[in-house]
Order: structure tokens, then sequence, then C-alpha cells
């Protein structure tokens, strides 16, 4: 099924004091990705385009400007500065730091999807002719990322009594929109919860964005009878900080749960770099011009000559989940 996907880059966070994934590397300079996101936005824009179809930058006008900069816009079928208009509302963004997703969505009509940064596809996405709403994976409920409804605060006044929160929790990373009316619904509950809602509150501040997306999409989409599916059977336990279910490395790769470890060990970075381009030029060879062009990636610039050379010698080294 051809499918347009968005990469949805908001600087609101950053601009109002929140470094980007609090990135100790970043803390004090200017809006930036860390290579491995660089990376991985490169890998997961021409893998969806192999797979599905095209993509977009949604983003503001710094956002743009740095895209611009590191030459990945050429990768884009545009650039779209429509979240620009997110500094007019009464949204947070030290709460609602994803909040540019859930803007998106009160602007495109289904079929569409949205894609991390920090996440690239490995196969084609299956069963997207059967409609309703797709995602990356469960996450459990009842814990401090995800506590009781009742929990959760709603200084806003959202009326949340609509909606049917029987499900776990709806990893996001990976979303597509295939029914409008349930892209239409989730999109206005979502922005209502977050408008006027960030007072000093005893949760972690994670609850309030990860309600505003990954409870609340599943959560109108039971109201409303659409079909919930995760593009992997693999569930994270939250509490336990640990996956349960079939291996999900064929499907797609995920950034998000080594970032803490880069940030308390960034000696292990270069690693890591090593390993995503291992994958990125094994698979696309041809992102090596860009990749040693743009000037966020010039730390490891070395890294990544070295790494093609090895490929063309001996092929990949890293890439355990390829023999599965």
């Amino acid at each position: 099924m051809a499918l347009t996907a968005a990469h949805v880059a908001w600087t609101g966070p950053h601009r109002a004091g929140l470094r980007r994934h609090r990135d100790r590397a970043l803390e004090n300079g200017p809006y930036a990705m860390p290579v491995e996101e660089i990376l991985t936005c490169v890998h997961g824009i021409r893998a969806w385009r192999a797979f599905h179809g095209g993509v977009e930058l949604v983003t503001d006008t710094l956002g743009a400007k740095y895209a611009a900069e590191q030459g990945l816009d050429v990768l884009y079928d545009r650039v779209n500065t429509a979240l620009d208009a997110l500094d007019e509302l009464d949204i947070d963004p030290l709460f609602y730091f994803a909040a540019g997703k859930s803007h998106l969505a009160t602007l495109r009509r289904a079929p569409f999807a949205v894609i991390d940064t920090d996440l690239y596809l490995r196969s084609p996405i299956e069963g997207l002719d059967r409609g309703g709403f797709v995602f990356a994976h469960w996450e459990s409920t009842g814990n401090a990322v995800y506590p009781p409804v009742a929990e959760v605060p709603n200084q806003g006044g959202a009326d949340l009594s609509r909606w049917v929160f029987d499900t776990p929790a709806a990893n996001m990373a990976i979303s597509v929109f295939l029914d409008d009316e349930h892209r239409a619904a989730y999109a206005a509950a979502s922005m209502e919860f977050m408008t006027g809602n960030a007072a000093p509150s005893a949760t972690d501040p994670l609850v309030r964005q990860t309600f505003a997306e990954q409870r609340l999409a599943p959560a109108v989409a039971r109201a409303l009878g659409i079909d919930l599916r995760p593009v992997t059977g693999r569930f994270w336990i939250v509490e336990a900080e640990r996956w349960d279910g079939p291996p999900h490395a064929g499907l797609f790769h995920h950034t998000w749960h080594h970032k803490r470890i880069l940030r308390d060990h960034p000696e292990l970075r270069p690693a890591y770099w090593r390993y995503l381009l291992e994958d990125l030029l094994w698979t696309f060879p041809d992102t090596y011009d860009l990749l040693m062009s743009a000037p966020g990636l010039g730390e490891c610039a070395e890294l990544i000559r070295r790494t093609r050379r090895d490929l063309e010698a001996d092929g990949p080294s890293l890439l355990d989940w390829r023999k599965r």
C-alpha cells in the first residue's frame, strides 16, 4: 500500500530550554540532532520510501533551517513549517515535547503515517489495507510512566469520559492513521488535553506527554470501534524495563531504548554509531556522500569512511539480526 509518512521535528522544547533528549553533549549548544539520530533519520527516510512511499518533514522555521544546513532537506518530498503555529497555542513545550505530532494530526486526513526520527523500518508494515490504527508496539500501564487515568494531571479540564481506557499503551514511534474518524477524534482529544495543562504536579513530567499520545490514541480507537494493531507482538514492560514476546529486530530498529545508556555512558557512542552505519551503508550504500557532507556528522567522518571500506571488503560484522 502506497502511503505518505512524515517526520515531525518541533524545536519548541529546545527554544524553551529543554535540550534535545536531555542530551548532555548538546545541553549548551544550538539546536541539533545527535549523531545517532541523524543516522536513524536518514535510514528512516530511505527505508520508508523503499517500502511504502513519500516522506515529508513537518517542522518549524528553525527546524527547516537545521535540515537545510545538514543537507537532509533533499531527502524529503517537501519541508513544511506548519509547526510555527504551535508557538501561538497554550501548550507547554517543556511538558509536551512531541506536541508537533498531535498538531500534525489536526492538519492531515487519513491515511497517513508518522514515524519518529529515531526509528527506521527493516521490512514493510503488513496489513495496512485492513484500515484501523497501526502503531509500533504495546507497553504496560499501571506504573510511573502510565499511571491510572484518574492520577494523570488534567488541569485544563479535558473531557476524558468519552474514551475507553482498557488497553495497554500504544508506542507511537510508528503511527499509521488509516481511519479518518479516529484521526480527527484523537487529534482533537490530544490537543484538548495538552492545552492549559502544565501546572506543577507530583507525577513524572513524562506522564502528560505519554498520555497525550500513547494512552489517548488507543482509548479513542476503542470508543469508536476502530481496529488496533501493533507492528510487532513485542511488549515493553515499563516497570521492569524489559521486553517480552517475539523478536522485532527484523521489523524495525528504534534508538529510544538506547538513549539513556548513551547519556550515562557517552564512551559507547562510537560503537553504536558503527552499528547504525553498518546497517545504513549496507542497505543504502548511496547515502555515503550525504553522510560525509553533513556537518553534524563531522566528528565521525573517519568512522564513516572506515565502515564503508570494511563493508566493501568483508560485509557487515555487527548486524546479528540479519542472521535470524
